[in-house]
């Protein structure tokens, strides 16, 4: 016999004679009395044929007698078993469980013991009170969204069972697109392809990846597009590096290889294998293909745990912690790498960064329309001012033109500018711009020239920048 036989006749046993048997409690005489049906479903458990059956094999011919039976029966006990079948319930139990489950094809759901949940998910998934794979797909989704809410125990079997049965069933595999099998695989992917993919999507990807450090990060939240720039930038001169030089790619180097796994579908349930599959292949996407040769199931797969992206983490913190110091960030930390060629990767990107917001700055031209009616309006004055008869002008002495003083010896402004400045500062009226003949937009210009190389900014814009409200107080205080 060759090895693959042999190995198809122990897979044999292992599933249909070394199994696990129920072993139902011995029930007082004064025991529930069990409705026909019931009864008819009890009997297959016993009898001459039963010891060649596998537990799974009962409960399915079981599970398909009983497809359609409602019950109405009180039952207020509880009930602890693991993998339920029909077999591990008392009688009382057995009808607990069918009352609960016609409430719950009627809508009302509501907690019972847990082994009733895991117990009507194993129905499912072997088909049994299904019209076909898409409606059974349907019902337990509808189920783990209605009683997971009420008991979240049996929510990450479900989840996993879930994609199991699209694969075994061979539905449409947009359903696995939120799976996290294939996000994971669909992130990974996108740092395969990073030279061509934007930063936004890469940036995605590596927070999916590696989400421990940017989510807490306060320095990421106050700077995500330009850290998300950075990082895709990195990640590309990364993966040129070692593609030219290593033998392992950048994916490969940070999560590992693909690679062949026994992956037999439902693992942790009751499971019956209705089909019968023996040669049958699922692509659940480019990194994920699950086969049966023989009978046995594998899969062709990138496996996830959940230090994954551990690698990602200290790459993530080292280019956090270098744009910190880049941009004076107030709360430094510490990089958690010291490989002098990633190390000078960052740094040049940074830089590279911090040169092109600079030029973009330079060439930006602001132009506010809003104050536009306002300077046709304060020209308008100032033009009724200028024309006046020439019989009527006033005549006044001759007084030598001289400009007007600053305010202090270190102060550039002028104290015209100054008096406005204290105004918009301390809440004085500014009617005396208009009455003076001064042009409002004229001095808010010169005070903005002549204090752009203390402050770097315009301190005046719609009334005084917030941030320099102090600074300016102190200078021009009355």
């Amino acid at each position: 016999m060759d090895v693959k036989s042999m190995k198809n006749v122990a897979e044999w046993l292992r599933e249909t004679v070394f199994q696990d048997e129920a072993i139902r409690p011995r029930e007082a005489p004064s025991s529930v009395k069990l409705p026909p049906l019931l009864r008819t479903a009890r009997s297959l458990e016993s009898g001459i044929h039963q010891r060649w059956q596998s537990r799974e094999g009962i409960f399915l011919q079981q599970a398909r007698l009983l497809a359609d039976y409602e019950d109405d029966y009180d039952y207020q006990g509880n009930v602890r078993c693991y993998y339920p079948t029909y077999q591990s319930l008392t009688d009382q139990e057995l009808r607990g469980y069918f009352t609960w489950r016609t409430e719950v094809r009627r809508g009302e759901v509501r907690r019972a013991p847990t082994p009733f949940a895991f117990l009507y998910v194993y129905e499912l998934i072997n088909q049994a009170g299904v019209q076909d794979p898409e409606d059974g797909y349907r019902k337990l989704v509808h189920f783990q969204d209605a009683y997971g809410r009420l008991d979240d125990v049996i929510l990450p079997y479900l989840r996993q069972w879930l994609v199991d049965y699209v694969i075994y069933y061979d539905l449409d595999r947009a359903l696995l697109a939120e799976s996290t099998q294939v996000r994971l695989d669909r992130s990974v992917a996108a740092l395969d392809d990073v030279e061509n993919r934007e930063p936004a999507e890469i940036a995605a990807a590596v927070r999916l990846l590696s989400p421990q450090w940017l989510e807490r990060s306060k320095f990421y939240a106050a700077y995500r597009a330009e850290m998300d720039e950075v990082i895709a930038r990195v990640l590309r001169r990364m993966s040129a590096h070692y593609a030219a030089r290593c033998k392992k790619s950048l994916t490969e180097q940070y999560f590992g290889d693909a690679g062949v796994y026994r992956a037999r579908p439902f693992e942790t349930a009751v499971f019956c294998d209705p089909l019968k599959r023996r040669h049958y292949e699922y692509a659940v996407d480019e990194q994920c293909i699950c086969c049966c040769d023989d009978g046995v199931w594998f899969a062709r797969k990138r496996v996830w745990y959940p230090d994954s992206g551990k690698k990602l983490t200290p790459l993530l913190k080292t280019i956090d912690a270098e744009m910190r110091q880049a941009f004076a960030y107030r709360y430094p930390v510490k990089a958690a790498l010291d490989t002098k060629w990633i190390l000078k990767i960052i740094r040049e990107e940074i830089q590279a960064l911090l040169a092109e917001k600079q030029a973009a700055e330079e060439k930006k031209v602001e132009i506010d329309y809003t104050q536009l009616t306002r300077i046709r309006q304060d020209a308008a004055i100032t033009q009724e001012k200028l024309i006046v008869e020439e019989e009527e002008a006033p005549v006044l002495p001759e007084e030598e033109p001289a400009e007007e003083p600053a305010a202090s010896g270190d102060m550039p402004l002028s104290s015209t500018e100054v008096r406005l400045l204290r105004c918009l500062l301390y809440g004085g009226d500014t009617g005396w711009v208009q009455e003076e003949g001064h042009l409002l937009s004229v001095l808010v210009d010169g005070i903005n020239e002549k204090l752009y190389d203390i402050f770097g900014d315009t301190v005046l814009e719609d009334g005084v920048v917030e941030d320099y409200i102090d600074d300016l107080k102190e200078m021009v205080r009355p």
